[in-house]
């Protein structure tokens, strides 16, 4: 009996059928996917193929709708054409790519920012008026221009329904044009476009009855709206009601619901919102939807999105992280294989270099084919190799997976007593972390030729015993310590790595009989009965290593996560950061509210701009930036730093064996897709 079987049945939208209840949200992967021409590149194709092949039941994708201005593109976000018939040719691949795995591929005309009037303008920032809800003020569209703006979008669904698109899908929703129509945030008009809800919608309906009547009733049409947007003045769940049925009987095949606007403050996407958190959305739709509702956002986990099916909170689950870390998500979820699902670990990475910073999509936390990857296989060896792989964090993981699924001989070598290197300690503040070493060790079980070497130490004697034909070292970073400052060894001074020594039976050295009794202790029983849950919970409950008053030095990501931990267990905490910015390195998707909540709290103090003079057994004394100095009273003062380079195992072995390859924080400390892309970059290699 099928653990999934809503999730991977058949559902009807419109003229269409999907063979599961899986799709995509839209998203333009950005450059290099798309050239300065408006047409995909072969790295788009592959994209929009593997997952087609991965059993995704509907792909949404991005197409604008106007010409561009080429001296914009250098700082405009690239978008597949498609509004004339030169453009058919590449949209009909793109169509043919999806088809041929049984796929079905929808356009949204992208009319979300910005819009232009006519092909010798720049783009720019539209709405009904010039009312806005930031200091953005948008251009407020005529008569003239609203005419304009209908044949645009009409002209690209005539276009895609050319090509052989499946549909098209209407942009009502997340703060776009449309979506600033019909919210009394955004509409201070007083013609037939504003006012009351029926006028306010007006635009989006004469949009849709515009498409039907130059495509056809078959052509399915669905809409992207936002039911709850969080901003001030603007659409309540019970206008949102009445919206519903405007909606359908404008000829709506699906309800595709986004909470929130780009603008919102409100944390969407991010780990901390609970998986499936935002089905209580679609449930309340459903309650007067008469054509199916597509949940969206915080959907990684196919048993969660089964429960919200069985609930009948929604009737398809919307999504583009779930897709992007695995392409094979659907097809798995169908073949009842959900231990071999890459779950997303709502890091953000791809959200964060698309939307925040206009990069393209070439980072996942934890799938490395993304970028160049994607422009060619991953092609089996001509002469199999003993590869010796020296780490289990990220980067090791990936480059022995990867490594063994090229036809290598791969031995893990890690020094602690588990898998997993970084995500060890990482997964006690992230939870969601645990899920890529959880798919790690399923691929271990089950592909016992990945062979693993736990609790030994790699050292050049070791190698020159080993004979192996390449090595690649994934040992980790070096932990950053405060230079030149009295105090730094006191027996209430813990540093990163102490948490992950003890995680790995190796108790660190400290001063003091307490200390040592209580590391010891800590090491001996978290060797053989760790688990993420069980540390957080004694970190909770207990005031050792951890005070009750703490002073944080770091207000990087390791600081931050860490503050952000202990802030909700009654810790008092002061967080101290030489640069100016707390979480200057934390991803967009995280930073606000993160330190939003860290302005909130009256148990966080926040110092950036501030150097640590000196550690006492009391607390800890600073200089800020204008010369003035202050202590802070701590019962523990946790270093945070980071990482730096750790090279001295590369440089000693590299010697000893023709092919060596460093991936990870050793070579280059950042985030876990850096070194996970490293890793696979490494074994391609070989």
């Amino acid at each position: 009996m099928s653990k999934f079987p809503l999730l991977s049945s058949p559902i009807k939208i419109g003229s269409l059928t999907m063979k599961n209840r899986m799709m995509t949200t839209s998203m333009s992967p950005g450059h290099d996917y798309t050239d300065e021409e408006g047409k995909p590149t072969q790295r788009f194709y592959n994209y929009l193929e593997e997952r087609a092949a991965g059993g995704t039941a509907l792909i949404c994708q991005t197409i604008c709708f106007y010409p561009r201005l080429k001296s914009q593109m250098d700082h405009l976000h690239p978008l597949p054409l498609g509004f004339s018939d030169e453009h058919l040719p590449h949209l009909s691949k793109m169509a043919e790519v999806v088809h041929k795995h049984g796929g079905l591929i929808i356009g949204q005309p992208y009319a979300v920012h910005d819009w232009k009037p006519a092909p010798e303008e720049p783009e720019e920032y539209w709405g009904p008026s010039t009312k806005s809800i930031s200091k953005l003020i948008p251009k407020a569209m005529t008569k003239e221009h609203i005419e304009k703006f209908k044949k645009d979008v009409v002209q690209c669904s005539v276009t895609l329904q050319k090509a052989g698109w499946d549909g098209v899908e209407v942009m009502a929703g997340v703060g776009g044009i449309l979506n600033r129509f019909m919210s009394p945030a955004t509409n201070d008009r007083t013609d037939e476009y504003g006012g009351s809800l029926e006028n306010r919608c007006r635009l989006v309906v004469e949009v849709m009855a515009d498409i039907k009547k130059a495509c056809g009733e078959d052509f399915t049409m669905l809409v992207r709206w936002s039911p709850v947007d969080f901003i001030k003045g603007s659409l309540e769940m019970e206008e949102s009601l009445q919206i519903v049925t405007i909606l359908e009987k404008a000829g709506a095949a699906l309800h595709n619901l986004a909470p929130g606007w780009h603008e919102t403050s409100v944390p969407l996407t991010i780990k901390d919102v609970p998986e499936g958190h935002w089905s209580w959305v679609s449930e309340k739709i459903k309650t007067v939807a008469t054509i199916p509702v597509a949940t969206a956002y915080r959907n990684t986990d196919p048993y969660s999105m089964e429960d919200i099916l069985q609930k009948k909170k929604a009737d398809v689950i919307a999504g583009l992280r779930y897709n992007i870390a695995d392409p094979e998500f659907a097809k798995k979820v169908m073949e009842d294989r959900p231990e071999d699902i890459n779950r997303c670990i709502c890091c953000c990475r791809c959200l964060d270099d698309v939307i925040s910073q206009g990069k393209p999509l070439n980072y996942c936390g934890v799938n490395p084919r993304l970028g160049d990857e994607l422009e060619k296989p991953l092609a089996k060896t001509e002469q199999a190799k003993k590869v010796m792989v020296i780490g289990s964090g990220p980067g090791g993981l990936s480059a022995a997976v990867t490594a063994a699924r090229r036809g290598h001989d791969v031995t893990i070598y890690e020094r602690g007593p588990r898998v997993g290197g970084c995500l060890v300690m990482s997964s006690i503040f992230s939870p969601t972390y645990s899920r890529l070493n959880e798919y790690y060790q399923t691929i271990l079980k089950k592909h016992p030729e990945v062979k693993l070497q736990l609790n030994t130490t790699v050292t050049p004697e070791l190698v020159k015993q080993i004979k192996p034909d390449a090595v690649i070292v994934a040992n980790g970073g070096h932990p950053l310590d405060l230079d030149n400052v009295p105090g730094t060894d006191g027996k209430n001074v813990i540093k990163s790595h102490d948490f992950l020594e003890m995680l790995n039976g190796k108790p660190p050295k400290k001063p003091g009989l307490f200390n040592k009794l209580m590391w010891n202790a800590g090491s001996i029983f978290l060797k053989f009965f760790y688990t993420p849950d069980l540390a957080r919970f004694f970190m909770a409950k207990f005031p050792w290593p951890l005070g009750k008053k703490i002073a944080i030095v770091g207000g990087g990501l390791p600081g931050c996560e860490l503050a952000k931990e202990m802030m909700h267990h009654d810790r008092d905490l002061v967080i101290i950061e030489e640069r100016k910015k707390i979480g200057w390195d934390v991803g967009g998707s995280d930073r606000f509210h993160i330190t939003s909540g860290f302005k909130k709290s009256p148990r966080v103090t926040m110092e950036p701009l501030t150097k640590v003079k000196e550690i006492t057994g009391q607390g800890i004394k600073v200089i800020h930036e204008d010369g003035s100095e202050a202590f802070h009273n701590a019962d523990t003062v946790a270093l945070t730093l980071g990482f730096g380079k750790n090279l001295d195992l590369y440089e000693s072995i590299k010697g000893i064996v023709n092919e060596v390859y460093v991936v990870g924080d050793c070579t280059y400390p950042s985030r876990m897709a850096d070194a996970t892309k490293a890793g696979y970059q490494a074994a391609v290699k070989l």
